[in-house]
């Protein structure tokens, strides 16, 4: 457990030049569409998982960490630990955005946590698409990760007018989730399921990967 916190206190030293620009993202976001789609700046916290990726391919982190008392298994798990601190950080920008703009006097939407909530659970999937990836171009995913760079910006931009008004999301605005509990249940198991075999094809890719 130590040694996992270790892991992603490395990646966060990694990220200390790199928050001033995360932050300005979030700005930007906010400029654009202060209206709904600050309530999906959270979304741009994945931002902070790509560039501990890239600078770990970029300087060769991965191939002096595995010269550390560490497992491969402890390096992969940490990488998906680390969107807890980092989710966190998008709820707290989300938060402060909510904070700037009542005090400017914006209209604020009903349902702007439920968004974030969405939000929070829309990262976790998205980083079980991009991490096996990661681990399977290895050292050859730097146009990759320039390309989910910019995927995350546009579908933060467009998330807040796109998701707001479609039908799904004004169904789940109005769900009852005491009459929904046992679709709940088995969605939050396929939700699970989904993330943990994410979890074991990185760390099959990862251990076949020669460092």
């Amino acid at each position: 457990m130590f040694n996992l916190f270790l892991l992603i206190r490395k990646d966060f030293i990694l990220l200390r030049n790199f928050i001033p620009i995360f932050l300005l993202s979030i700005l930007f976001i906010a400029y654009v569409q202060l209206d709904n789609s600050s309530m999906f700046a959270t979304f741009q916290s994945l931002l902070l998982l790509v560039y501990s990726c890239s600078m770990d391919a970029q300087n060769n982190n991965t191939k002096f960490v595995i010269g550390l008392p560490v497992r491969r298994q402890e390096i992969v798990l940490a990488k998906y630990l680390s969107l807890v601190p980092y989710c966190f950080i998008g709820l707290v920008c989300s938060l402060a955005l909510f904070l700037i703009s009542l005090s400017f006097g914006y209209s604020i939407s009903p349902v702007y946590w439920i968004g974030v909530s969405l939000t929070l659970l829309m990262i976790p999937l998205t980083v079980s698409i991009y991490l096996p990836i990661h681990y399977w171009l290895g050292y050859k995913n730097y146009y990759f990760n320039i390309l989910f760079n910019v995927v995350i910006t546009i579908t933060t931009l467009n998330a807040g007018s796109s998701l707001s008004n479609s039908s799904v999301f004004s169904t789940i605005t109005h769900l009852k989730l005491q009459d929904h509990l046992v679709p709940i249940g088995l969605i939050g198991i396929v939700y699970l399921f989904i993330l943990y075999f994410s979890y074991k094809i990185s760390l099959r890719l990862f251990s076949k990967e020669e460092l």
